[in-house]
């Protein structure tokens, strides 16, 4: 969630400009408001996919292999035998990541089932999500309980999907209360 938040930022910017432009020099050349709005939007994910896999990219084959996100509670991401993560292994990661997303779900879900705790994507990569003292000179460091860092970022993701929840319902019952 705090990845997803360190993201957003930079994207909704490059987005609100890539739309002010498109805007202008489509419109000087007399294109029509959908295909500006066709343009920007395109334009705009493909910026925002490109960021977020140079993001991940780049900080799980940092030295902390961890990104903002994970370092806030305390986690990182290593090859199964504690190895730090060669760039082309990250990207990979990336790329499955988003195998685990496109199946609904499931691929992170099967982090609870598994031995090691490992998603589709880690399993895919020969990587392990482990506490940030695992694998050091400092193991004795490693913490079994939830920090206060996590424990807040749950609490806020249980607090939004409930209000999202709500929001959604009370739409679909405004929507059939016009319709009818």
């Amino acid at each position: 969630m705090i990845d997803y938040f360190v993201l957003f930022i930079p994207g909704s910017i490059i987005g609100a400009i890539l739309g002010v432009v498109l805007g202008a020099s489509m419109g000087a050349v007399g294109s029509g408001e959908s295909a500006i709005e066709v343009v920007a939007q395109l334009s705009s994910a493909l910026i925002n996919f490109a960021i977020g896999m140079a993001y991940y990219t780049w900080f799980h084959a940092s030295k902390g292999g961890a990104t903002l996100g994970k370092m806030a509670v305390g986690i990182k991401v290593v090859r199964s035998n504690g190895a730090r993560l060669t760039k082309a292994r990250a990207f990979g990661r990336y790329w499955a990541m988003l195998l685990s997303s496109f199946t609904l779900g499931i691929g992170f879900l099967m982090a609870a089932f598994t031995e090691r705790k490992q998603g589709l994507h880690d399993m895919i990569c020969d990587t392990l999500v482990v506490d940030r003292w695992a694998f050091t000179d400092q193991p004795q460091l490693q913490r079994r309980e939830l920090g206060t860092v996590t424990v807040l970022v749950l609490v806020l993701t249980g607090l939004l999907s409930l209000v999202g929840l709500a929001l959604l319902v009370f739409a679909v019952g405004f929507i059939a209360k016009m319709a009818s």
